[in-house]
């Protein structure tokens, strides 16, 4: 059985007077909730498995992951999550960005390849190209100067000294290999929470 309270005065405890209830959230916009509150929350998944031999000294967007938030506040900030998971030919020489509008954001304005907000996670001591994936998680607090309306773009992007081969969502031998299916595989995403500056 379900059981509803239906009212429109509340009486004080001491008898003394009444409290008027209204809809508190009639009304409310994100011009009108505190700083620091969330705005909104977007994200970005792929399961698509893909390797990228293009990725070199020049920053080249990761497995086509890229999201566009259309803020709703006015110098909101952006914390940006990323997941990847994937497994990269000389793990060691490869870092990973945030672009936003096709440009670093929190890396002080260093524009060199070697220059990252994360590498992948070394999974393996000894060089393993077939198996044994190499994850990445970044996350990082982007401040702007947000125009309500006016369409932001995140992208994860990543950068090394040569074109070392990448595998998104796989590992090497994840498809190329006999018995490639038993290698590990993933799935990755992009989170971008917007929150009221």
């Amino acid at each position: 059985m379900t059981s509803k309270l239906k009212t429109d005065i509340l009486e004080t405890v001491s008898g003394s007077g009444t409290i008027a209830l209204t809809n508190q959230l009639s009304g409310m916009t994100s011009a009108s909730v505190p700083s620091g509150s969330v705005l909104q929350v977007v994200s970005y998944f792929t399961a698509a498995q893909t390797s990228q031999s293009n990725l070199g000294t020049t920053e080249d967007i990761v497995n086509s992951m890229t999201k566009v938030i259309t803020p709703l506040g006015a110098n909101s900030k952006f914390l940006v999550q990323v997941r990847w998971f994937g497994e990269i030919n000389v793990q060691r020489n490869r870092v990973f960005n945030i672009h936003m509008d096709g440009t670093r954001v929190n890396i002080n304005g260093s524009t060199g390849y070697w220059s990252g907000l994360s590498m992948g996670g070394l999974t393996n001591t000894a060089t393993d190209n077939a198996s044994t994936p190499e994850m990445m998680h970044l996350t990082t607090l982007v401040d702007t100067s947000s125009v309500v309306g006016t369409a932001i773009t995140f992208s994860l992007v990543s950068s090394s000294n040569s074109t070392y081969i990448i595998w998104s969502n796989r590992c090497f031998s994840n498809i190329s290999a006999a018995g490639g299916s038993n290698y590990e595989n993933g799935t990755s995403e992009l989170i971008i929470t917007e929150i009221k500056g």
